[in-house]
């Protein structure tokens, strides 16, 4: 089993080698870097695509997409295309971040309450458990509402959610287990309102998270990823995007 790193070479790039290895001391696991040339968006995304599969990869782990109105190249286009066709969570580091002393301590995982985004939470619950770092659920109440069967809403009362809180939580922890496994892992469940993106990362610097979670269903389109995008851009933590199973 390996961490994958890809690398075009750039100083960018380097961000990406602390967090890696603690991925890989986690995942008892080697560090790979591979090499990313200038040979275009497609042929890269294959490349690195193709390389995690050969090396049985737990985890890709990347620099984040270029903000909006900063330099962008190739390697957006690239990330993206590996964000579609990974089989294993990619986890993006802000170049910006100083990542030379990260560790996990806390992770950070907003929930729209679908069964599918639970199942998707699955990988970021085994790595919580790894590293004996509490996982903080967020569910932020807003007009979108997930469709999926089986998902589950809010309490009515946001604002005064002690009327509902003790049912709903139990209900939602009940949910959450009989996707993913919660044994040994310390896990709460946080609850906002308001814009989902903005919620997810006020409460990330407020609970001073190590890791987002996202789980994505693989539109980019707008206004399907514009939480995705937003907390890809604003993170002051690496971000790990794993795909909703049929997204």
């Amino acid at each position: 089993m390996t961490v994958l790193v890809p690398q075009d070479g750039s100083n960018d790039d380097r961000c990406a080698l602390p967090v890696a290895k603690v991925f890989a001391d986690l995942e008892k696991a080697s560090v790979q870097t591979l090499a990313v040339g200038q040979a275009g968006a497609g042929k890269s995304a294959e490349a690195i695509l193709a390389a995690a599969a050969d090396c049985r990869a737990k985890v890709i782990v990347m620099r984040a997409p270029s903000p909006v109105g900063g330099p962008a190249g190739v390697n957006d286009e690239v990330i993206l295309a590996v964000l579609r066709g990974a089989e294993c969570p990619v986890v993006l580091v802000n170049p910006n971040q100083a990542t030379g002393g990260w560790a996990l301590r806390r992770i950070l995982a907003p929930h729209d309450g679908s069964p599918g985004v639970s199942a998707a939470l699955a990988p970021a619950i085994d790595i919580a458990r790894q590293a004996g770092a509490e996982l903080a659920v967020l569910q932020v109440a807003c007009d979108e509402r997930a469709l999926e069967p089986g998902s589950m809403a809010p309490p009515m009362y946001v604002d005064q959610f002690q009327h509902s809180w003790p049912a709903w939580s139990a209900e939602f922890m009940h949910r959450l287990a009989s996707v993913c496994p919660l044994d040994n892992v310390r896990v709460r469940l946080l609850l906002a309102h308001g814009d989902p993106a903005h919620e997810a990362l006020r409460t990330a610097g407020e609970q001073s998270a190590d890791l987002i979670v996202l789980a994505w269903k693989g539109r980019w389109d707008a206004p399907h990823a514009a939480t995705v995008k937003a907390v890809l851009r604003d993170a002051k933590c690496p971000v790990m995007v794993t795909r909703v199973s049929g997204g």
